[in-house]
């Protein structure tokens, strides 16, 4: 039976959080709809726990680089199966360096999601049947630097489900969110300092905390805010939309980021957003002073500027909630924008390349060749690194 197979990583965060919105908000075609996620059991991140919404769906574990990566794509090749046709959904490099080592005989779609997935599109240009992007910034970087595959790159704006209930008005303290994984990337750090400058302005805030991630501890440890503050790890995205509708600003100043689901999400929710400036799908809906304030990332100053001029100007706050909301709702319902992405996946045999007859994975070391027992690079490696103090659960 043709299928759609969504691979993605393991871990909580919007690329999980959007692949899951496209299978749970499909509508009903001739696919079987199914997830693999992938989990490195050396990696620190947090999983995601939850069904996303497929008919089937499964784990598959790895310790790379502890592992011979062939070893590894040998299993995987196993769990994803041949045959059948449809398509394989690829979101991050491991599904993409399988389609390098094995023909799935089936079309592969990338979602390039950010830099760093554009990175990865061009590293596995050759082996990619289609290229998805969700924010135009990315689809035309994707044209720029592919100019020999326009027909295959496809520019299909993502969607989330739109809540009833939105935030209503408070003239109490200011009502801060932040939703993301708990690191440094996501300019967690910055929080505190964004804080210390709220209050000593005086302004009157208080604070959740929104996601997990393996900073999180250091964080909570480290930050001891004056006004007060909660901490929440949710268990699905009905929870999120709870929670954003008892808030009034979405605080977001992350040094990386594509197009963040949790933009939307709080948007939807009627709150304005405060997010860090960066090429990618920010700058399509946060209009500064319009539907949201767009500071430079690591400008803890200008972050708690934005704040200040929202809580000093509350009939400004509930403007521009309303116009966040209004955008979402006719731009971003998931149920119409996920129409286009399975139209995409039905015409999966119009996608599909000829496929080179010989190619190199782009990745391993001198250890990693077919040839060489697993058991044995495992060993080697595991002491390496334990000689080098850098032994994880495996």
């Amino acid at each position: 039976m043709e299928g759609v197979l969504y691979i993605v990583p393991d871990k909580i965060g919007g690329v999980l959080s959007l692949n899951s919105n496209l299978v749970r908000f499909r509508h009903p075609d001739r696919f079987r709809h199914e997830v693999l996620l992938l989990h490195n059991r050396v990696d620190a991140d947090t999983r995601w726990a939850r069904p996303v919404g497929a008919e089937r769906e499964r784990a598959f574990e790895y310790s790379l680089p502890v592992e011979n990566i062939y070893a590894v794509l040998r299993r995987l090749r196993s769990e994803v199966g041949s045959g059948g046709g449809g398509v394989v959904v690829a979101n991050d490099w491991l599904e993409l360096a399988l389609a390098t080592a094995y023909d799935l005989e089936r079309a592969i779609v990338q979602i390039v999601h950010d830099e760093y997935h554009l990175g990865l599109a061009l590293r596995h240009e050759v082996v990619v049947d289609g290229f998805i992007a969700h924010s135009k910034i990315f689809y035309d970087r994707l044209r720029s630097e592919l100019p020999h595959r326009h027909e295959s790159i496809h520019y299909l704006p993502y969607g989330i489900p739109i809540p009833e209930a939105s935030r209503q008005p408070s003239s109490g303290p200011l009502r801060l969110l932040f939703i993301g994984r708990m690191t440094s990337q996501k300019g967690i750090f910055d929080l505190p300092e964004i804080d210390r400058l709220l209050d000593e302005a005086g302004v009157e805030v208080e604070w959740t905390l929104v996601g997990d991630g393996p900073e999180r501890r250091r964080l909570l440890e480290e930050w001891t805010p004056k006004a007060p503050m909660r901490h929440v790890v949710p268990n699905a995205n009905d929870d999120i939309f709870e929670l954003a509708a008892e808030h009034d600003v979405f605080v977001l100043p992350t040094r990386f980021e594509g197009f963040p689901v949790s933009l939307l999400e709080t948007m939807a929710s009627g709150l304005v957003p405060v997010v860090s400036l960066l090429p990618g799908g920010i700058t399509e809906v946060v209009q500064e002073a319009v539907t949201g304030y767009h500071p430079a990332a690591g400008d803890a100053a200008a972050f708690a500027r934005a704040v200040i001029e929202l809580d000093r100007d509350r009939d400004h706050l509930e403007t521009l909630g309303g116009r966040c909301r209004q955008l979402v709702l006719e731009q971003f319902d998931v149920r119409e924008r996920v129409k286009s992405y399975q139209n995409l996946f039905s015409r999966w045999r119009e996608l599909r390349r000829d496929r080179p007859a010989e190619l190199s994975l782009p990745y391993g070391s001198r250890l990693d060749k077919p040839w060489i027992p697993n058991a044995f690079v495992r060993l080697l490696r595991f002491s390496s690194r334990r000689l080098r103090g850098q032994v994880a659960a495996w």
